[in-house]
Parts: structure tokens; sequence; C-alpha cells
């Protein structure tokens, strides 16, 4: 099918659904990640790889790449906790088919759930800046003579219950390249409990073309604690990064000099 902006609603409503589900049914629930990917055409079965519920730290799983009547496609997909970094999700869908008659579908999703108690003096209230980062790269490309069914997409979302209405960023290949990061400032009773969820998909499809929806590097998610004194402990045991920014490269080249140069001067003084 053509990816449409109203295809994309539709898909980024059902994510949203299915993570509201999965997190009323799951309140106070342990941690936990998955990952679930699919490749196939109208002339194989569906490849489902699943990992099902972890409980942390890391859930990987691929499917194919497979090869039929001229076509191959490809899906794989992770969720990780990290305890320095937070929770990242990386999703990726590729597909070329040059027969038309079968249609080639790659959905990749990942998910991340964690349970919140927000901390701080008792009877007052901390204030947070929660933030979701989305970084890929889609491409369609019909080829000539062969019909339009193609696209590829990338949705990312961040919601829960308890939580405020959420984040989304929803890319498709008609759009650039994306390093799209998006913030919304919440306040919470101290002693709240929050169940969170980050969810990742992509999907390639193509019937006579070839698409990609890379978003493996990645989605990342970060919380920023606006009030003093305030705070916030994971289930999980994670720190969420407080930004999405990335020292320079210089930054380290920097750091390995004037780590180097203070060690090369202690040899010095030891051996003067």
């Amino acid at each position: 099918m053509l990816w449409t902006s109203r295809n994309i609603r539709i898909v980024s409503g059902v994510a949203v659904a299915l993570l509201a589900s999965a997190s009323s049914s799951r309140l106070m629930a342990t941690p936990y990640v998955r990952a679930q990917v699919a490749a196939y055409d109208q002339n194989t079965g569906f490849n489902v790889q699943d990992s099902g519920q972890i409980a942390g730290p890391l859930a990987f799983v691929e499917s194919g790449p497979f090869v039929d009547f001229g076509s191959s496609f490809h899906a794989k997909a992770y969720a990780q906790f990290n305890p320095l970094s937070g929770p990242s999700l990386g999703a990726y869908s590729t597909v070329d088919n040059t027969y038309p008659l079968y249609q080639a579908f790659t959905p990749a999703n990942a998910w991340w759930d964690d349970t919140f108690t927000v901390t701080g003096t008792p009877g007052t209230q901390v204030t947070f800046n929660v933030g979701m980062q989305l970084h890929d790269a889609l491409s369609a490309i019909k080829y000539p003579g062969y019909p339009d069914n193609l696209g590829a997409q990338a949705v990312a979302d961040l919601s829960g219950i308890g939580v405020f209405a959420g984040l989304s960023i929803h890319d498709d290949a008609s759009l650039p390249a994306a390093n799209t990061t998006v913030w919304n400032v919440v306040t919470y009773n101290v002693g709240t409990i929050l169940e969170m969820g980050g969810y990742l998909s992509t999907d390639a499809t193509a019937q006579g073309g070839t698409a990609t929806a890379d978003a493996f590097s990645t989605a990342r998610f970060a919380i920023d604690i606006l009030t003093p004194g305030g705070g916030y402990t994971a289930e999980s045991g994670m720190v969420f990064p407080t930004s999405f920014i990335v020292p320079e490269p210089s930054t380290f080249v920097m750091l390995g000099l004037g780590i180097a140069s203070f060690f090369g001067y202690r040899l010095r003084k030891r051996f003067a």
C-alpha cells in the first residue's frame, strides 16, 4: 500500500493503543524490553521473530535476509536498558523487490517499559523536562513500469499510565533524513508512581521497487529534573540522560591529550 499521512496516523494510533494497553495491564510490573520483527512477501510465511518481554538489559531479534522471486527483505530491532545512559531503541527495515506480483513487507518494532517514583520533599511537586530523540534515514524508489505500492516509515512514541499525553515523532520517505528531538514539561506530586514506556517501529514495503527505513541508531529518551531537590527512582535502576548533546570528537581528543600530559608529568616528576 502507499504510505500516506493517513496510513502513518493509523499505524501510530495502533502503536500508542497497544502501548497504553500493555501499560494498563502491567502497572507496577517489572521493567522490560522487547523486540519483534517480520520479513515476508505475499508468497511466504510471516517469518516472525519475537524476543518476548525480557527483564533487561537487552532484547534483539532479526528476520532475514530472505530472498523470494527476485525480492529480498530483511528486518531487525533491539531494545536495551543502560544504567548510565537510559533506554534506547533501534529498528531497521529494508526490501528490494523486482517481482511485481508479490508485495514485500518488513515491520520491525521495539519497546521498553519502566516504573518510576517521583522523589523529593513530601507534600511538594517536582517538574521534569521529558524528551525523545529519533535519528532515521528513509528512502523509497519505484522501478520504472512497476506499481506504486512502496514506502518507508519510522514512528517513535513515549507514553504511559499517569504520564502526560505523550511524545510522538512520525517520519516517512517523503521527508529528508531526520534527527528530531521533542520535549514536554510535566509536573507531579512527590510520591507519584508512573509507568512510562517507549516504542519504535519501522516498516519498508515495495512491489517493484526498493525501500529502506533505518532507525537502528536510534531512538533515545531523556529526563531533566527542573526542581532543585527533586528527582525520581526507576525500578530498573536506570539514570536517564538530561540532554541529547553528544561531545564533539575534538572534545575527546583534548581529553585524551590532557590525560596523556598529566601522566607524562607524573612520570617525569617521579624519575627526576
